[in-house]
């Protein structure tokens, strides 16, 4: 998997509908009662605005969780190879220790730049509201060795 360099300019999406329809956003908690102690658990989160990402990151109940920010956009094939693996990871292996987020870089102009992203994907992890390691580029083992490393 590669990376993509990121731009200013609206460059027209890859077709994902395939992807998003059979992904998605928030699953139930039926299955398990000890998601319900952390509600942004066991989903995948889309960022909209730095208020929405501050408040998330701040929030008392995520202080000691691991937190896996992914700047993606729509457009970038290596965004889109790593997100079922993201989905499956939120759904399945991290369901109940840590909180995803995703953040398209198009849509939040004011994150991009206070993170600094140049490069697609960008994974940052933050603990206690905090950054604590930033992955460029798709890597998904690399990825999952960190947050084991930090959950």
């Amino acid at each position: 998997m590669g990376s993509c360099f990121s731009t200013s300019k609206s460059v027209l999406p890859l077709i994902t509908s395939v992807i998003s329809s059979q992904i998605p956003l928030t699953s139930q908690y039926d299955q398990d009662s000890s998601l319900l102690l952390n509600p942004y658990m066991n989903k995948i989160h889309e960022i909209i605005t730095q208020k929405e990402f501050d408040d998330l990151i701040n929030k008392k109940l995520n202080v000691n969780v691991l937190i896996v920010c992914d700047f993606y956009a729509n457009w970038c094939p290596p965004c889109l190879q790593i997100a079922p693996i993201l989905y499956q990871w939120a759904l399945n292996d991290y369901k109940t220790c840590v909180i995803f987020l995703k953040i398209n870089i198009d849509n939040n102009i004011d994150l991009t730049n206070n993170f600094s992203i140049n490069i697609l994907p960008t994974f940052i992890l933050f603990k206690q509201g905090k950054e604590i390691y930033r992955l460029i580029g798709a890597n998904s083992s690399n990825l999952k060795r960190e947050i084991d490393k930090f959950k």
